[in-house]
């Protein structure tokens, strides 16, 4: 045995299951950045050569002859496929690529379709002459609906073609021209005689170059998948099969074959599939996914944003989600949709698209691990449910399977099938197995029956995954269905908040080694710096102040604790607001100007809300130098001034709110003292005019102190003449608004 067929075999049965054989799901893999690039299959075990008694093994010399006479006999035998692909109604083409196994480098020859038509040009396979009009090539796994135009070309000249014909078992499609292919010789295949020597012979594209080669061949690398107990006969591909006479003894199209199918190659003997019978098959299957996948779109409850304060992040907090969601048979849906625990909290209404009608459905629970939630839906749908596999999906390798590309398009869904084989199996999270790709795309993999083998879903995580979707088996979909996140829930009332109650600002070098920590905080990277606690908050129960710094969160049952990068934090206090100079400011940019103290709404606090109100953490600290950890389980902040209640007073052009912790913090009150926040002053109205302007106080109505909104709201209603008494740091003067008719 080889080092390409050890490590074929070692890769069939790791860890006692098959875990990767030859090949690959021909999916484009996304990654973090803008690149991508097909995932390669494992070498193709078909250098036979080693299969073959050494002894009688051909010489190098006897091996180039042959490859010459090869070249000589077939030359007129070997054609190129060249398909030209169409843009689909959104003027691009689905993200799975198409491919076929080439024989030099035993792997797969993947291309993406869009970059294809980027790049205006074809995708070139290797065909084989059968008669004048019919050709046997790879099945490139492209669907008829993608495909322009296909042409056979021979000796620079092009005819028109069209697939007439899949053979599943082989992985390749006859095709058929038009009319015949002038001077082309149709191959003759000659029953093979025992213990011959046989030959694998190819041309084929491989590093821009054309080549054509020949190499020992012996069907005798058998390999056992250990899960399912199907056993494999290792085959190189797309390859004629012929004695060392150069007689034609068959073609090998792929790279293993089920044990006992291998003694067929004559591919006038295959079991065929017309392309009728394809076309109806992949049909009836479109019409299953119509009837139990759904667009799905989720509403959350608004979030209140309070006017100057943390504008970056308005694009941020989401209203609604737009997703897809799949009729299970137990009539639940399993939507496919990344809500962070603060959004989900937020959800008030979850809707599917069925037939052109809004179906109301129920939430029912979030996973713990994936990007999912459950529903169900307030009445009866169509559809008899898709079944998930929950079996290791090492027991279905080899056999065919559809690849399905979702889009979600508003109320609408757009999808892309494409037939292919289960060839490659990676070990993904906590060691189940799944097929080898990742996007940013919603993939979908089920048997040819219909079920559902995986699925493409984003890791739940403390730091933004940045939209990337990973595989999921049905093994593993079982599981996280019966383990929801129970803290993970929508939440009636206002919305609420994660937080710690603290202000900081992130590290750097001369702030680590000011604070002896440039060791475990990788000279400043890592860390944030506490500027303040706010009393009463969760930092202050722990015992944290002001000089700690925050280095790492752990959520209970995580792994490994999560480092802070300070890079990923954004510091929102303004320490130095321009009191002395407010006076400058012109009434237009009123709305524009930050609040003075740091938002509810900050990076950290957001990090916190991904982990979820209710749940345990553990926080690494770093004071004097020394490691220090505390536990906690996140709660929720009390009313801020991005959240609580304003009212809009339109005759005085004024919006006014109760005071938060924040905003007493920042203006150092005692607790009996009280009024009145300015949150917005409307450019141009009588306040503007009379010289009150944003986060001023207002201490007092006509000579009567005011507490809180109520009492503003009670002193101001039906007057016509306004003295309030407002306050700017330790400046206190009284404003008079004149009201015509108390409007």
């Amino acid at each position: 045995m080889n080092r390409t067929q050890l490590l074929a075999f070692t890769l069939l049965v790791s860890a006692g299951a098959l875990s990767a054989a030859p090949g690959t799901i021909s999916a484009k893999t996304a990654t973090s950045g803008s690149g991508s690039s097909p995932i390669p299959a494992a070498p193709a075990p078909a250098s036979a050569g080693a299969q073959t008694d050494r002894q009688n093994a051909p010489t190098s010399a006897e091996l180039s002859r042959l490859n010459g006479k090869l070249l000589n006999r077939f030359d007129r035998s070997l054609v190129d496929i060249e398909y030209f692909f169409r843009p689909d109604e959104n003027a691009d083409r689905t993200e799975i690529a198409v491919g076929y196994p080439c024989p030099a480098c035993g792997r797969m020859h993947n291309e993406n379709p869009e970059l294809i038509l980027a790049d205006q040009r074809p995708f070139r396979v290797p065909g084989y002459a059968l008669s004048a009009t019919e050709f046997l090539s790879s099945d490139i796994t492209a669907m008829p609906d993608w495909v322009k135009s296909i042409d056979v070309v021979f000796q620079g000249k092009r005819y028109p073609a069209r697939i007439v014909a899949y053979y599943p078992e082989h992985r390749s499609v006859r095709l058929q021209t038009g009319k015949p292919v002038a001077g082309i010789v149709p191959l003759t295949f000659r029953k093979e005689k025992e213990k011959e020597r046989k030959f694998a012979f190819f041309r084929v594209e491989e590093g821009g170059t054309r080549i054509a080669s020949v190499r020992p061949y012996s069907n005798t690398g058998i390999v056992r998948n250990l899960a399912s107990g199907k056993e494999y006969v290792t085959m190189p591909p797309n390859s004629l099969i012929v004695n060392g006479d150069g007689e034609l003894l068959g073609l090998s199209m792929k790279n293993t074959l089920p044990l006992g199918s291998e003694r067929e190659l004559n591919p006038l003997k295959w079991k065929e599939l017309s392309a009728t019978e394809f076309e109806n098959h992949l049909a009836a299957f479109r019409t299953m996914l119509k009837e139990n996948v759904y667009a799905v779109r989720l509403r959350l409850k608004p979030v209140k944003q309070a006017s100057g304060t943390l504008r970056y992040r308005r694009g941020k907090m989401r209203n609604e989600i737009d997703a897809f969601g799949i009729k299970l048979c137990d009539g639940r849906v399993l939507i496919a949709a990344n809500l962070t625990p603060a959004e989900t909290a937020r959800l008030s209404g979850i809707f599917l698209t069925v037939d052109g009608k809004t179906v109301p459905a129920r939430f029912v629970g979030t996973f713990r691990h994936f990007g999912a939630l459950t529903a169900i839906p307030e009445k009866p749908l169509p559809g008899k449910g898709i079944r998930i596999y929950d079996k290791p999906l090492a027991r279905e390798f080899g056999t065919d399977v559809y690849i399905v590309q979702l889009k979600t398009l508003g109320r609408n869904l757009d999808l892309d099938v494409l037939t292919d084989e289960l060839r490659l199996l990676l070990t993904g999270f906590r060691g189940f197995q799944v097929p080898p790709f990742t996007s940013r795309s919603n993939m979908l993999v089920f048997k040819t029956d219909g079920e559902l083998l995986s699925l493409l879903l984003e890791r739940r995580r403390i730091k933004q995954s940045g939209g990337i979707k990973y595989p999921v088996s049905g093994d593993l979909l079982s599981a996280q269905m019966k383990d929801f996140d129970r803290s993970n829930v929508p939440r009636k009332g206002e919305e609420q908040i994660a937080w710690l109650g603290i202000e900081f600002q992130k590290l750097d070098p001369a702030l680590a080694r000011a604070k002896n920590a440039a060791e475990l905080t990788a000279d400043g990277k890592y860390g944030l710096l506490i500027l303040s606690v706010y009393p009463g908050s969760p930092a202050a129960g722990l015992g944290l102040k002001e000089g700690d710094i925050l280095i790492s969160i752990t959520p209970k049952g995580a792994v490994k604790p999560e480092r802070l990068e300070g890079g990923l934090f954004r510091t929102n206090r303004i320490d130095r607001f321009p009191w002395a100079r407010y006076d400058e400011i012109p009434q237009q940019y009123y709305n524009e100007i930050p609040a003075p103290w740091g938002s509810t709404r900050n990076d950290f606090n957001e990090m916190l809300g991904r982990i979820g109100l209710g749940t345990g953490i553990r926080l690494g600290v770093v004071r004097d130098g020394k490691f220090q950890e505390y536990d906690l389980t996140i709660s929720a902040a009390p009313p801020s001034f991005d959240t609580t209640e304003k009212f809009t007073d339109e005759p005085l052009g004024l919006t006014v709110c109760d005071l938060t912790y924040e905003v007493r913090n920042y203006f150092q009150m005692k607790a009996p003292e009280g009024g009145i926040l300015v949150a917005k002053v409307r450019p141009g109205g009588r306040a503007a005019v009379a010289g009150i302007k944003p986060y001023e106080l207002i201490l007092s109505v006509n000579g009567k102190t005011v507490s809180n909104l109520n009492e503003f709201k009670k002193e101001t209603a039906g007057q016509k003449e306004l003295r309030l008494g407002v306050r700017r740091l330790a400046v206190t003067r009284i404003v008079t608004i004149k009201l015509d008719n108390g409007n």
